[in-house]
Formats: structure tokens, C-alpha cells, sequence
């Protein structure tokens, strides 16, 4: 046996010996009755009984239904739909169709492209023209893959010179 061994084993022999003395006392005086059970969680002091529910409350008389009101004829304070758009930018062109001012909408965004209205065709034409002015320094005609080859060309080619 190590020295530490010796040192560190009668403290623990010592509290050993005491956790079993009071391990018989518990024991000793459960089986003479010198302890008291513990009540039942339901028999507990601080258990109270349930109390009754209270009685539903009358529900309140819904009220009856409003008739509907009588329709409004000349009346004062409005303006007419001529007076409405004077000196307004959209002049004569109030009141409108609100089915029309989808096509009329669309009809303007396209006149750049003479796409008709269509915005896919409007759009096609856009890119087209996009993309011509984007390789245009290449020679490329609008070929994106063209152009990309021809960059690699002439970065070459500078490297090569440079």
C-alpha cells in the first residue's frame, strides 16, 4: 500500500462508518415507528378541494339587421368627370378603359423596338442590340461565344508582344 493510500484511507473509513450509522438509525426507527410516513400526494395539507365551475353567462340579443340605404342622386361637392382632369397631363385621355391601358402601356415600352406591344419580342430585339454593341470592338456580330474566343485572341497576342 502507497503512502497516499494510507493517509486518505482512514477519512474515508470515518465517514463510511458515520453515512452507515445513520443509514441503521433511518432504518431503526421506520420499522419502531419513530418516523411518520409522508402523507399522500393527495391528502397533503396544502391540497385544496376543486372548487365548482360557475355558471355560463346569458349570451346577449344580437342586434337586428340595418336596412340598406337609398341611392344618392345629384349630389352636391363632386365634380363631373369632365371637371375632374382639367389642366391634367392626361387630357382627353381620361376617363379611360382600364382593359386598353394594359395594350396602350405596352404598345409605348415597345415603340423603341417596333416590337408591336410584344414584350417577349421587345425584349429578344433589346438583348440583340445589347449584345451587337458589346462585341463590337471583336467583330463578333453579336456572338457572345465569338467574342469571348476573340478577347482570348488578343490577350494572347499581347501577352506575346508585351
Amino acid at each position: 500500500m502507497r503512502a497516499a493510500d494510507r493517509h486518505v484511507r482512514g477519512g474515508i473509513l470515518a465517514r463510511q462508518k458515520a453515512a452507515d450509522l445513520r443509514a441503521n438509525e433511518v432504518v431503526e426507527r421506520i420499522e419502531k415507528g419513530g418516523v411518520d410516513p409522508r402523507p399522500l400526494p393527495s391528502l397533503r395539507e396544502d391540497s385544496m378541494a376543486s372548487m365548482e365551475s360557475m355558471p355560463s353567462m346569458e349570451s346577449s340579443p344580437s342586434m337586428e339587421s340595418i336596412e340598406s340605404a337609398e341611392p344618392v342622386s345629384d349630389v352636391t361637392g363632386e365634380a363631373g368627370a369632365d371637371e375632374m382632369h382639367e389642366d391634367m397631363p392626361l387630357e382627353g385621355a381620361m376617363p379611360y378603359d382600364p382593359a386598353s391601358a394594359g395594350e396602350d402601356l405596352a404598345q409605348r415600352v415597345t415603340d423603341d423596338t417596333d416590337s408591336g406591344g410584344d414584350p417577349h419580342e421587345h425584349n429578344e430585339r433589346k438583348a440583340h442590340e445589347m449584345a451587337g454593341q458589346m462585341t463590337e470592338d471583336t467583330g463578333s456580330g453579336g456572338d457572345m461565344n465569338l467574342h469571348a474566343e476573340h478577347k482570348v485572341e488578343q490577350t494572347v497576342e499581347q501577352k506575346l508582344e508585351g
